[in-house]
Parts: C-alpha cells; sequence; structure tokens
C-alpha cells in the first residue's frame, strides 16, 4: 500500500517529538506537580493548543488541502488559490489574537470558572494565556505551510516541527532547575515563554521551505475572493467536524476547574494517550487526506475503496492493540514517567484511572480521524460537523451529571463515551454513503486483530507476574528500562502473532 512508506517517515518523526514531549512533561511534573501553578500553566497552554487543533488540524488542514491538491494540475491557480488564503489567514489572525488579549480574563472565566475562587490562580492563568495565545498566530500559518507541503509529499519537515516546541521548553524547563526557580510564578511565565518562541521558529522555517518550492507568501490588502469562499464554504464545518476531540476536552477544562488537581490530572493522562493517536489516527490522515482527494478527482473508484479499507484496517491493527496495552500498564507508566519530586504515588494512582478510561476510547479517538478523512476527501465537511456537536452535547450533559458523583473520572467517561457516539455516527454514514463498504475478509481481519490483542495482553500477564516479576526500584533510569522492556517484548510478540495469522506482512506491505 503506498501509504506505509510516507506514514512510516511521518510517525517516525512524531515518535521523535513525543518521547522529547514525555521528557518534557517528567520535568513538568517534577519543576510543578499536580498543583495550583500547574493547574493554572496547563489552563493557559490550553488556549492556543485547543484552537491550534481545532483551527489548524480541523478547518485548515481539512478544508485546504483537499481543494489545494485538486488545483496543483494549474500551478498558476494553485498558488493564487494558497497566497489567497494565506493574506486572509493573516490578518483574521492578526484581529484574533489581539480581541483575545484584550479580553483575555473573560476568556479565563469562560473556559476556567472554577479559578475565581483564588484570585491569585485566576491572575497567574491570564497572565500565562496572554504570553501563550500569540502561538495561535504562528502555529496556523505554520500549518497552512505544512498544507502545502504535504500536498507536495513533503511529509518529513512538516512532522517533525513539533521536535522544536519540546525542545524550547526542555531548555527553559533546564533553566528553571538550574536556577531553583521549582514550582513559582517566574518559572511558569519562563516556560510559557519558550513555548511561544518555538511558535516564531517554526513559521520561519515553513516560510523557507516553501519559497523553495515557489510558494512563498505574499501579504497585501485582503479582499473576499472567490478562493477565500470555496474554502471558507468547507471550514466552518470542519472546524467543529475536525477539533472535536478537542472541544470535548475543552469542555472537560471547563468542568474540571471546579476541582483541585483535576487538570493536571486529565493533562498528564491526556498526554499519554496522545502518543498512539499521534502516530497512528493522526499520522495516517496526514498522508490520508491528499491522496484520496487525487485519486477522488481522477475518479479512480478501485484505488478509493482499495486506499480506504487498507487505511482503516492499518489503523485498528495499531489502535487496539495500544488500548489493551495502555489499560493494563496504565499505572506503571504515570509511575515511571510521573512520580517524583512533587508528583506523588496518590497523583499516579488518580492519573492512571483517567489513562485507563481514555486508552477504552483509543480505538475511536483513531477511527473518528479516518472516518472524517473519507468525508473531507470528498469535500463534504457538513455532515462530520451535525455528528460532531451531537457527540459535543452528549459529552457536556454527561460531563455535567457524572462530574458530580464521580468528580474528574466522569469527565473522562464523557470524552470516551461521545467520542464512541461519533464514530458510530461516522460509521453508519459512510455505508449508508457507500463511501465504505464491510466485507467478510473485513471481518475476519477485525476478529483476529482483537484475537492477537488479547492474546498479547495475556502474555504480558504471564511474563509480567509468573515469569519474570521484576519490581520497579527507586531508580528511575532503571524502572523506564523495565517498563520499556514489557513494552518492547508485547511489540514483538503481538507482530509475531500477527504474522501467524495472516494478519498483516510486513516485507509485503514496503514491497508494494
Amino acid at each position: 500500500m503506498d501509504i506505509i512508506k510516507p506514514l512510516f517517515k511521518i510517525s517516525s518523526m512524531t515518535l521523535i517529538s513525543r518521547l522529547l514531549g514525555f521528557f518534557r512533561d517528567i520535568l513538568i511534573a517534577a519543576s510543578f506537580g499536580a498543583g495550583e501553578i500547574a493547574d493554572a500553566f496547563f489552563i493557559a497552554i490550553k488556549f492556543p493548543n485547543i484552537f491550534r487543533r481545532i483551527l489548524a488540524e480541523g478547518a485548515l488542514n481539512m478544508s485546504f488541502v483537499p481543494l489545494f491538491s485538486k488545483k496543483l494540475s494549474d500551478p498558476d491557480s494553485a498558488k493564487q488559490f494558497y497566497r489567497d488564503i494565506f493574506n486572509f489567514l493573516f490578518w483574521s489572525l492578526i484581529f484574533i489574537v489581539s480581541i483575545f488579549e484584550l479580553f483575555m480574563p473573560f476568556l479565563v472565566y469562560l473556559f476556567a470558572p472554577g479559578f475565581l475562587n483564588s484570585s491569585e490562580k485566576f491572575n497567574l492563568v491570564v497572565d500565562l494565556a496572554r504570553i501563550s495565545f500569540p502561538y495561535l498566530f504562528f502555529i496556523s500559518l505554520t500549518s497552512l505551510l505544512c498544507g502545502v507541503l504535504n500536498s507536495f509529499e513533503k511529509y518529513t519537515l512538516a512532522a517533525s516541527l513539533p521536535i522544536l516546541v519540546n525542545l524550547f521548553m526542555i531548555s527553559a524547563l533546564l533553566f528553571i532547575f538550574k536556577n531553583n526557580l521549582s514550582n513559582t510564578e517566574i518559572a511558569a511565565k519562563i516556560l510559557m515563554s519558550g513555548f511561544l518562541a518555538s511558535g516564531l521558529i517554526q513559521l520561519l522555517i515553513c516560510i523557507y521551505a516553501c519559497q523553495r518550492l515557489g510558494y512563498l507568501p505574499k501579504i497585501s490588502y485582503p479582499k473576499i475572493s472567490k478562493n477565500i469562499k470555496d474554502f471558507f464554504r468547507l471550514s466552518f464545518p470542519a472546524i467543529g467536524a475536525g477539533g472535536i476531540i478537542q472541544i470535548n476536552i475543552l469542555v472537560g477544562s471547563i468542568i474540571a476547574s471546579f476541582e483541585s488537581k483535576a487538570v493536571s490530572y486529565l493533562y498528564y493522562a491526556d498526554r499519554i494517550y496522545q502518543l498512539p493517536l499521534a502516530l497512528i489516527g493522526i499520522s495516517i490522515g496526514i498522508v490520508l487526506l491528499p491522496r484520496l482527494s487525487k485519486k477522488i478527482e481522477n475518479n479512480k473508484s478501485k484505488d478509493i475503496q482499495e486506499m480506504q479499507n487498507k487505511s482503516l484496517e492499518l489503523s485498528l491493527i495499531l489502535a487496539i492493540p495500544a488500548s489493551l496495552g495502555l489499560i493494563y500498564l496504565s499505572y506503571d507508566i504515570i509511575m515511571v514517567l510521573f512520580e517524583r519530586y512533587l508528583f506523588d504515588s496518590n497523583d499516579t494512582l488518580a492519573t492512571s484511572r483517567v489513562l485507563i478510561i481514555f486508552a477504552m476510547g483509543l480505538p475511536a479517538f483513531v477511527c473518528i480521524k479516518i472516518f472524517q478523512i473519507f468525508f473531507f476527501a470528498r469535500e463534504n465537511t457538513h455532515i462530520p460537523m451535525r455528528f460532531a456537536f451531537v457527540s459535543v452535547i452528549v459529552n457536556i450533559i454527561l460531563s455535567i451529571i457524572l462530574f458530580q458523583y464521580i468528580g474528574y473520572l466522569g469527565i473522562a467517561i464523557s470524552t470516551t463515551l461521545s467520542s464512541w457516539i461519533n464514530l458510530i455516527l461516522l460509521f453508519k454514514e459512510s455505508i449508508k454513503q457507500k463511501f465504505f463498504a464491510i466485507n467478510t475478509a473485513f471481518k475476519k481481519q477485525i476478529f483476529k486483530i482483537i484475537l492477537a490483542s488479547l492474546s498479547m495482553i495475556f502474555f504480558l500477564f504471564i511474563i509480567k507476574n509468573h515469569l519474570i516479576n521484576i519490581e520497579y526500584s527507586f531508580i528511575s533510569i532503571v524502572n523506564f528500562l523495565i517498563l520499556l522492556f514489557y513494552i518492547v517484548i508485547s511489540i514483538i510478540f503481538y507482530a509475531i502473532i500477527c504474522n501467524k495469522l495472516n494478519i498483516v506482512k510486513i516485507r509485503e506491505l514496503f514491497e508494494k
């Protein structure tokens, strides 16, 4: 399948970025723990990140790439379309960021009303959010430029950019440690400044890369052209559809602000399950969208069905064992990565419970990304938007109800259940629209994937509790190596079972 090699490139860069991200989060946990300053920092950094994922990964990526990919047969038309969108986005983002900076206290009140109980905590969030929010300007333009690079199948540079974010933040955290500033407001501001600086560098790198392709962006007086109208016709629905997980996380953060440490628990658990989500769902989506759009434009129905089915099958081959693995090793993962200094064993237990619930929704989170591509590649963003809206409403209602009885765990449960509802709606509609068809071979593959995944967990249980039973120690590097050993042998065993059951042949994939 021709998406394997580019997928491997993207996943490799994503893995490096996420591993650096884990190291960054380890340092954050050690520096801030799960207290008030940590809660304030995580809420403040959510503002640009949530809007980035909704706008950049949702509207920009899902709307721009299909339209731009189909125009590449006429380079002049493609350049004009790209420059129109970049110019309009440039001025729109300046206006949006300026308004949000001015009304930031109201925004914090809206997204974290529980912080009003502490004026110091509330004011710190406002200060940090004002530092972080211009990142939205840099990263949204960067995402548009990455859409150009991806359409030309220049995946590696775009996929490697998040590495810079982690390197900048790690440098800031090392500075904080060196100067004994841990768990202070000034430390949070230094860390947020490193985050902002990384956005500027990413944008400059992308401008240079696009200039080498002949797509240097130009700034002029903004005007509403046909290109902009076509773009926004798709982008507004895509804002809701493409960013549904982020909208649900935002809803959870608002409600979690009423419970001490809840924001931190949700953040740390979210960071863990985002790794397989990025490696599988997001990476496949990046490769699939421009390629599927081109095949639809050329009306290659056989290739379209094969690419869709293989993409979904590959997603499940990776997502189902990842989900079960995160559930089984949840406590070990949180303990090894975060339990030190200001992050204690009670925090580990609370965060691992959230991770288990998020892991139950991982296959849904991944498959939503794939099924949405089926619609977006056909320039249909309205149907995914409607289903996303249903999912958000369900999430809000369940979160409010469950939070009263089981606190932050209710937020995690609501996020997971609403995502499964969204997937079921997308699945049924894609069959109805004849975008996707289930055959006997696909059903057999799913059964074998589930069997192989359960076999992997049983194997891990035997190894971990009976054959080896290695005890974790107080030495961090030893604990990390123990956890890595369990993960690696599980992956190897799963790969062997997949090969024996003829689920996937690695050699054949790379030969195609």
